[in-house]
Protein backbone atom coordinates (compact mmCIF):
# COMPACT_ATOMS: atom_id res chain seq x y z
CA UNK A 1 0.00 0.00 0.00
CA UNK A 2 1.11 3.58 -0.72
CA UNK A 3 -0.01 6.50 1.03
CA UNK A 4 -1.88 6.67 4.41
CA UNK A 5 -2.35 2.99 4.82
CA UNK A 6 0.48 1.47 4.23
CA UNK A 7 0.45 -1.22 7.03
CA UNK A 8 -3.29 -2.13 6.81
CA UNK A 9 -4.30 -0.42 10.16
CA UNK A 10 -7.65 -0.69 10.46
CA UNK A 11 -8.17 2.75 11.76
CA UNK A 12 -5.33 3.82 9.70
CA UNK A 13 -7.14 6.22 7.58
CA UNK A 14 -10.48 7.33 9.19
CA UNK A 15 -9.66 10.73 9.54
CA UNK A 16 -8.60 11.53 6.46
CA UNK A 17 -11.92 10.28 4.96
CA UNK A 18 -13.64 12.04 7.61
CA UNK A 19 -15.47 8.62 8.91
CA UNK A 20 -17.96 9.97 11.47
CA UNK A 21 -19.61 12.74 9.08
CA UNK A 22 -18.71 12.95 5.38
CA UNK A 23 -20.92 16.12 4.89
CA UNK A 24 -19.51 17.72 7.92
CA UNK A 25 -17.82 20.81 6.03
CA UNK A 26 -17.94 21.60 2.64
CA UNK A 27 -13.65 21.34 2.58
CA UNK A 28 -13.44 17.77 3.37
CA UNK A 29 -11.82 15.75 0.71
CA UNK A 30 -13.75 13.18 -0.82
CA UNK A 31 -11.66 9.69 -1.33
CA UNK A 32 -12.81 7.92 -4.68
CA UNK A 33 -11.91 3.97 -5.07
CA UNK A 34 -12.53 1.29 -7.31
CA UNK A 35 -12.26 -2.71 -6.36
CA UNK A 36 -13.05 -5.94 -7.89
CA UNK A 37 -14.14 -7.14 -5.12
CA UNK A 38 -13.79 -11.38 -7.19
CA UNK A 39 -16.65 -12.80 -7.53
CA UNK A 40 -18.66 -11.61 -4.93
CA UNK A 41 -22.57 -13.39 -4.45
CA UNK A 42 -24.37 -15.01 -1.90
CA UNK A 43 -22.74 -17.82 -1.53
CA UNK A 44 -19.93 -16.12 0.24
CA UNK A 45 -21.93 -14.32 2.85
CA UNK A 46 -23.92 -16.95 3.57
CA UNK A 47 -20.93 -19.58 4.64
CA UNK A 48 -20.72 -19.20 8.12
CA UNK A 49 -18.66 -20.25 11.02
CA UNK A 50 -20.22 -22.19 13.89
CA UNK A 51 -20.34 -19.09 15.84
CA UNK A 52 -21.66 -17.16 13.36
CA UNK A 53 -18.69 -15.30 12.10
CA UNK A 54 -18.56 -15.41 8.51
CA UNK A 55 -16.15 -18.04 7.26
CA UNK A 56 -15.10 -17.11 3.70
CA UNK A 57 -11.12 -15.77 4.25
CA UNK A 58 -10.93 -14.34 0.66
CA UNK A 59 -14.68 -11.91 1.48
CA UNK A 60 -12.84 -11.36 5.17
CA UNK A 61 -9.76 -10.08 3.69
CA UNK A 62 -11.26 -7.65 1.12
CA UNK A 63 -13.87 -6.44 3.86
CA UNK A 64 -10.71 -5.38 5.40
CA UNK A 65 -9.05 -3.70 2.61
CA UNK A 66 -12.73 -1.90 2.49
CA UNK A 67 -12.74 -0.86 6.47
CA UNK A 68 -9.32 0.26 6.54
CA UNK A 69 -9.08 2.40 3.12
CA UNK A 70 -12.79 3.81 3.85
CA UNK A 71 -13.44 5.01 0.53
CA UNK A 72 -16.42 7.59 0.81
CA UNK A 73 -17.23 6.10 -3.06
CA UNK A 74 -16.54 2.75 -3.56
CA UNK A 75 -17.48 1.36 -7.32
CA UNK A 76 -17.30 -2.50 -6.78
CA UNK A 77 -16.42 -5.20 -9.93
CA UNK A 78 -17.66 -8.41 -9.68
CA UNK A 79 -20.52 -8.48 -7.21
CA UNK A 80 -23.61 -10.66 -8.08
CA UNK A 81 -26.28 -7.86 -9.64
CA UNK A 82 -29.56 -10.26 -9.24
CA UNK A 83 -31.97 -9.32 -12.07
CA UNK A 84 -35.26 -9.03 -9.88
CA UNK A 85 -33.09 -6.86 -7.49
CA UNK A 86 -29.45 -5.58 -8.73
CA UNK A 87 -28.31 -4.26 -5.50
CA UNK A 88 -29.41 -6.90 -2.59
CA UNK A 89 -25.86 -8.55 -2.97
CA UNK A 90 -24.26 -4.97 -2.39
CA UNK A 91 -26.56 -4.20 0.73
CA UNK A 92 -26.40 -7.49 2.22
CA UNK A 93 -22.33 -6.59 2.21
CA UNK A 94 -22.43 -3.47 3.54
CA UNK A 95 -24.86 -4.65 6.58
CA UNK A 96 -23.06 -7.98 7.51
CA UNK A 97 -19.59 -6.87 6.88
CA UNK A 98 -18.69 -3.10 6.28
CA UNK A 99 -21.03 -1.77 8.81
CA UNK A 100 -20.25 -4.02 11.86
CA UNK A 101 -17.37 -4.68 14.13
CA UNK A 102 -14.54 -1.97 15.40
CA UNK A 103 -13.71 -0.63 12.03
CA UNK A 104 -17.64 -0.36 11.07
CA UNK A 105 -18.34 2.03 8.08
CA UNK A 106 -21.51 2.37 6.78
CA UNK A 107 -22.52 3.35 3.43
CA UNK A 108 -25.97 4.34 3.33
CA UNK A 109 -26.50 5.10 -0.37
CA UNK A 110 -26.07 2.15 -2.60
CA UNK A 111 -26.82 2.07 -6.23
CA UNK A 112 -26.73 -1.19 -8.90
CA UNK A 113 -28.51 -1.86 -12.01
CA UNK A 114 -29.65 -4.75 -14.44
CA UNK A 115 -26.36 -6.06 -16.28
CA UNK A 116 -25.94 -7.86 -19.67
CA UNK A 117 -23.78 -10.56 -17.79
CA UNK A 118 -26.01 -13.56 -18.56
CA UNK A 119 -28.95 -12.59 -20.22
CA UNK A 120 -29.51 -15.05 -22.80
CA UNK A 121 -29.51 -13.42 -26.30
CA UNK A 122 -31.12 -16.11 -28.41
CA UNK A 123 -28.40 -16.28 -30.76
CA UNK A 124 -25.20 -18.23 -31.04
CA UNK A 125 -23.20 -15.54 -30.33
CA UNK A 126 -20.28 -18.08 -29.97
CA UNK A 127 -21.04 -19.47 -33.25
CA UNK A 128 -20.72 -23.01 -32.63
CA UNK A 129 -23.50 -24.21 -33.68
CA UNK A 130 -25.57 -24.38 -30.91
CA UNK A 131 -28.10 -21.37 -29.21
CA UNK A 132 -27.91 -22.04 -25.68
CA UNK A 133 -31.22 -21.92 -23.37
CA UNK A 134 -32.22 -21.64 -19.93
CA UNK A 135 -31.65 -25.74 -19.80
CA UNK A 136 -27.60 -24.26 -19.89
CA UNK A 137 -28.06 -22.12 -17.14
CA UNK A 138 -24.87 -22.39 -15.02
CA UNK A 139 -22.75 -23.59 -17.80
CA UNK A 140 -20.23 -21.75 -20.10
CA UNK A 141 -22.72 -22.83 -23.31
CA UNK A 142 -24.84 -20.00 -21.32
CA UNK A 143 -22.42 -17.35 -20.99
CA UNK A 144 -20.91 -17.36 -24.20
CA UNK A 145 -24.51 -17.07 -25.86
CA UNK A 146 -25.30 -13.93 -23.54
CA UNK A 147 -25.21 -10.44 -24.31
CA UNK A 148 -22.50 -10.22 -21.71
CA UNK A 149 -20.46 -13.28 -20.44
CA UNK A 150 -21.90 -15.02 -17.42
CA UNK A 151 -22.41 -18.83 -16.37
CA UNK A 152 -25.78 -17.04 -14.61
CA UNK A 153 -27.82 -13.49 -15.03
CA UNK A 154 -26.28 -11.14 -12.84
CA UNK A 155 -22.83 -13.09 -12.42
CA UNK A 156 -19.58 -10.27 -12.35
CA UNK A 157 -22.07 -7.55 -11.96
CA UNK A 158 -21.17 -3.86 -10.40
CA UNK A 159 -22.40 -1.89 -7.37
CA UNK A 160 -21.69 1.76 -6.26
CA UNK A 161 -20.99 2.03 -2.14
CA UNK A 162 -21.63 5.86 -1.07
CA UNK A 163 -21.33 7.54 2.19
CA UNK A 164 -23.02 10.69 0.02
CA UNK A 165 -26.28 10.60 -1.46
CA UNK A 166 -27.09 9.14 -5.09
CA UNK A 167 -28.68 11.38 -7.42
CA UNK A 168 -30.66 8.36 -8.74
CA UNK A 169 -33.31 10.03 -10.88
CA UNK A 170 -30.32 11.71 -12.89
CA UNK A 171 -28.45 8.52 -13.53
CA UNK A 172 -28.04 7.29 -17.13
CA UNK A 173 -27.30 3.84 -17.92
CA UNK A 174 -25.66 2.41 -21.51
CA UNK A 175 -26.71 -1.58 -20.88
CA UNK A 176 -28.40 -1.88 -24.12
CA UNK A 177 -26.78 0.63 -26.09
CA UNK A 178 -26.28 -1.31 -29.91
CA UNK A 179 -22.53 -1.75 -30.69
CA UNK A 180 -22.92 -0.60 -33.89
CA UNK A 181 -24.67 2.53 -32.99
CA UNK A 182 -21.73 3.80 -31.61
CA UNK A 183 -19.39 6.30 -33.49
CA UNK A 184 -16.80 4.30 -35.79
CA UNK A 185 -17.87 0.66 -34.07
CA UNK A 186 -15.03 -2.02 -34.36
CA UNK A 187 -17.35 -4.99 -34.50
CA UNK A 188 -15.49 -8.25 -36.38
CA UNK A 189 -16.53 -8.44 -39.90
CA UNK A 190 -18.71 -11.13 -41.13
CA UNK A 191 -18.67 -12.62 -37.74
CA UNK A 192 -22.44 -11.78 -36.83
CA UNK A 193 -25.13 -12.77 -39.18
CA UNK A 194 -26.82 -9.32 -40.94
CA UNK A 195 -29.88 -10.29 -38.52
CA UNK A 196 -27.98 -10.25 -35.22
CA UNK A 197 -25.54 -7.75 -35.94
CA UNK A 198 -27.49 -4.78 -35.05
CA UNK A 199 -28.71 -6.29 -31.63
CA UNK A 200 -25.62 -6.81 -30.54
CA UNK A 201 -25.21 -4.78 -27.07
CA UNK A 202 -21.62 -2.76 -26.72
CA UNK A 203 -21.55 -3.51 -23.08
CA UNK A 204 -20.46 -6.67 -21.77
CA UNK A 205 -21.60 -5.48 -18.26
CA UNK A 206 -22.91 -2.02 -18.51
CA UNK A 207 -21.85 2.03 -18.42
CA UNK A 208 -23.49 3.62 -15.82
CA UNK A 209 -23.16 7.70 -15.41
CA UNK A 210 -24.22 7.84 -11.46
CA UNK A 211 -24.60 11.82 -10.32
CA UNK A 212 -23.40 11.90 -6.40
CA UNK A 213 -23.98 14.67 -4.11
CA UNK A 214 -21.21 16.23 -2.10
CA UNK A 215 -22.37 19.03 -0.03
CA UNK A 216 -22.86 21.58 -3.34
CA UNK A 217 -20.98 19.89 -5.17
CA UNK A 218 -21.65 16.67 -7.48
CA UNK A 219 -19.33 14.02 -8.88
CA UNK A 220 -20.36 12.24 -12.07
CA UNK A 221 -18.80 8.75 -11.65
CA UNK A 222 -18.60 6.67 -15.02
CA UNK A 223 -18.33 3.09 -13.74
CA UNK A 224 -18.17 0.48 -16.31
CA UNK A 225 -16.48 -3.06 -16.58
CA UNK A 226 -15.15 -4.02 -20.35
CA UNK A 227 -15.03 -7.54 -21.06
CA UNK A 228 -10.81 -8.73 -21.01
CA UNK A 229 -9.54 -9.03 -24.71
CA UNK A 230 -9.01 -12.51 -25.18
CA UNK A 231 -11.25 -16.02 -24.81
CA UNK A 232 -12.06 -15.38 -28.58
CA UNK A 233 -10.46 -16.29 -32.18
CA UNK A 234 -8.83 -14.48 -34.30
CA UNK A 235 -11.80 -12.32 -35.16
CA UNK A 236 -10.61 -10.87 -32.03
CA UNK A 237 -14.15 -9.84 -31.45
CA UNK A 238 -13.29 -9.53 -27.11
CA UNK A 239 -10.64 -7.55 -28.02
CA UNK A 240 -12.88 -5.42 -30.15
CA UNK A 241 -15.40 -4.85 -27.91
CA UNK A 242 -12.86 -4.26 -25.19
CA UNK A 243 -11.58 -1.15 -27.04
CA UNK A 244 -15.21 0.05 -28.14
CA UNK A 245 -16.28 -0.10 -24.41
CA UNK A 246 -13.64 2.11 -23.17
CA UNK A 247 -14.14 4.45 -26.13
CA UNK A 248 -17.85 5.01 -25.13
CA UNK A 249 -16.80 7.28 -22.91
CA UNK A 250 -14.55 8.94 -25.11
CA UNK A 251 -17.55 9.59 -27.32
CA UNK A 252 -19.28 10.62 -24.01
CA UNK A 253 -16.78 12.71 -22.88
CA UNK A 254 -16.70 14.35 -26.46
CA UNK A 255 -20.17 14.94 -26.48
CA UNK A 256 -21.33 12.56 -29.12
CA UNK A 257 -24.92 12.99 -30.02
CA UNK A 258 -25.24 9.54 -31.76
CA UNK A 259 -25.13 8.08 -27.85
CA UNK A 260 -28.68 7.08 -26.85
CA UNK A 261 -29.01 5.89 -23.30
CA UNK A 262 -31.58 3.48 -22.14
CA UNK A 263 -34.02 5.75 -21.13
CA UNK A 264 -34.01 7.41 -25.02
CA UNK A 265 -32.06 10.82 -24.03
CA UNK A 266 -28.83 11.11 -26.26
CA UNK A 267 -25.95 12.70 -26.01
CA UNK A 268 -22.76 12.77 -23.96
CA UNK A 269 -21.70 14.47 -20.37
CA UNK A 270 -21.98 18.34 -20.11
CA UNK A 271 -18.67 20.10 -20.39
CA UNK A 272 -19.03 21.63 -17.01
CA UNK A 273 -19.30 18.32 -15.56
CA UNK A 274 -16.99 17.38 -12.82
CA UNK A 275 -16.46 13.62 -13.30
CA UNK A 276 -14.35 10.06 -12.37
CA UNK A 277 -13.90 6.78 -14.36
CA UNK A 278 -13.53 4.30 -12.35
CA UNK A 279 -13.40 0.64 -12.65
CA UNK A 280 -11.94 -2.80 -14.30
CA UNK A 281 -11.01 -1.78 -17.60
CA UNK A 282 -9.20 -4.91 -18.71
CA UNK A 283 -7.26 -2.70 -20.84
CA UNK A 284 -3.12 -1.71 -20.17
CA UNK A 285 -1.39 1.15 -21.28
CA UNK A 286 1.61 -0.93 -21.82
CA UNK A 287 -0.17 -3.51 -24.21
CA UNK A 288 -0.08 -3.42 -28.10
CA UNK A 289 -2.69 -6.58 -28.34
CA UNK A 290 -5.82 -4.01 -28.48
CA UNK A 291 -5.02 -1.32 -30.85
CA UNK A 292 -7.23 -0.48 -33.31
CA UNK A 293 -6.77 3.37 -35.37
CA UNK A 294 -3.31 3.38 -34.55
CA UNK A 295 -4.56 3.88 -30.53
CA UNK A 296 -4.15 1.64 -27.82
CA UNK A 297 -7.54 1.19 -25.88
CA UNK A 298 -7.09 2.78 -22.69
CA UNK A 299 -5.27 5.72 -23.87
CA UNK A 300 -8.76 6.49 -25.98
CA UNK A 301 -8.91 7.97 -22.19
CA UNK A 302 -5.30 8.42 -20.82
CA UNK A 303 -4.76 11.09 -23.86
CA UNK A 304 -8.26 12.30 -23.18
CA UNK A 305 -7.83 16.73 -22.73
CA UNK A 306 -10.67 16.05 -20.13
CA UNK A 307 -8.71 13.46 -18.13
CA UNK A 308 -6.13 13.36 -15.92
CA UNK A 309 -3.70 10.45 -14.96
CA UNK A 310 -2.54 10.56 -11.50
CA UNK A 311 -0.06 8.06 -12.17
CA UNK A 312 2.51 9.59 -9.78
CA UNK A 313 1.51 11.65 -7.20
CA UNK A 314 4.36 12.70 -4.51
CA UNK A 315 6.40 10.04 -5.52
CA UNK A 316 3.68 7.49 -4.69
CA UNK A 317 2.35 5.62 -7.52
CA UNK A 318 -1.58 5.75 -7.72
CA UNK A 319 -1.87 3.45 -10.61
CA UNK A 320 -2.96 -0.22 -10.50
CA UNK A 321 -0.64 -3.15 -10.99
CA UNK A 322 -1.54 -6.33 -11.17
CA UNK A 323 1.87 -8.25 -11.64
CA UNK A 324 3.09 -5.49 -13.68
CA UNK A 325 -0.34 -5.32 -15.60
CA UNK A 326 -2.28 -2.22 -14.79
CA UNK A 327 -6.13 -2.87 -15.49
CA UNK A 328 -8.07 -0.84 -12.71
CA UNK A 329 -8.30 3.01 -12.78
CA UNK A 330 -9.57 6.14 -10.90
CA UNK A 331 -9.02 8.62 -13.61
CA UNK A 332 -10.59 12.31 -12.38
CA UNK A 333 -11.32 15.20 -14.88
CA UNK A 334 -8.65 17.58 -15.15
CA UNK A 335 -10.23 20.28 -13.10
CA UNK A 336 -10.18 18.14 -9.83
CA UNK A 337 -7.88 18.23 -7.72
CA UNK A 338 -5.69 15.39 -6.62
CA UNK A 339 -4.67 15.51 -2.86
CA UNK A 340 -3.51 11.73 -2.28
CA UNK A 341 -3.89 8.40 -3.56
CA UNK A 342 -2.60 5.24 -3.58
CA UNK A 343 -2.89 1.01 -4.43
CA UNK A 344 -3.44 -1.70 -2.02
CA UNK A 345 -0.30 -3.59 -2.91
CA UNK A 346 2.02 -3.75 0.28
CA UNK A 347 5.45 -4.98 -0.24
CA UNK A 348 6.53 -8.22 1.23
CA UNK A 349 9.95 -6.40 2.79
CA UNK A 350 7.30 -3.76 4.03
CA UNK A 351 4.37 -5.62 5.27
CA UNK A 352 4.31 -9.06 4.62
CA UNK A 353 0.91 -9.07 6.59
CA UNK A 354 -0.42 -6.87 4.36
CA UNK A 355 0.62 -8.18 1.34
CA UNK A 356 -0.73 -11.65 2.07
CA UNK A 357 -4.40 -10.02 3.32
CA UNK A 358 -4.09 -7.85 -0.54
CA UNK A 359 -3.18 -11.42 -2.59
CA UNK A 360 -5.80 -13.05 -0.47
CA UNK A 361 -8.64 -10.63 -0.64
CA UNK A 362 -8.77 -10.77 -4.50
CA UNK A 363 -6.75 -10.98 -7.64
CA UNK A 364 -6.99 -7.44 -8.11
CA UNK A 365 -6.04 -4.42 -6.14
CA UNK A 366 -7.98 -1.29 -5.06
CA UNK A 367 -7.17 1.89 -6.29
CA UNK A 368 -8.03 4.95 -4.61
CA UNK A 369 -7.54 9.27 -4.68
CA UNK A 370 -8.37 11.67 -2.58
CA UNK A 371 -10.09 14.32 -4.56
CA UNK A 372 -10.28 18.12 -3.39
CA UNK A 373 -13.57 20.16 -1.98
CA UNK A 374 -14.78 22.44 -3.30
CA UNK A 375 -14.33 21.47 -6.71
CA UNK A 376 -12.91 23.30 -8.80
CA UNK A 377 -14.89 25.42 -11.49
CA UNK A 378 -14.47 26.47 -15.38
Amino acid sequence: MFGCAASLALVACAADSDATNPDSTTTAPVRVATFNIFELGDAKLNARTADGALADTQLVAAAEIIQTIRPDILLLNEIDAPPDDPARVARRLVRELLAVGPAAIDYPYVYAAPTNTGDLSGFDLNRDGITATSADLGTRAHGDDSWGYGTYPGQYGMAILSRHPIDTAAVRTFRLLPWDALPNAHLPAGWYPDSVRPRVRLSSKSHWDVPIVIGRDTLHLLASHPTPPGFDGPEDRNGRRNFDEIGLWRHYLDGNTSLRDDRGVTGGLATTAMFVIAGDLNADPASADTTYDGVRAVQQLLQHPRVADPTVHRGRPTAFFRDSIRIDYVLPSVELQVLDGGVVWPSVADDSVGEARARRASDHRMVWLDLARPFRRR
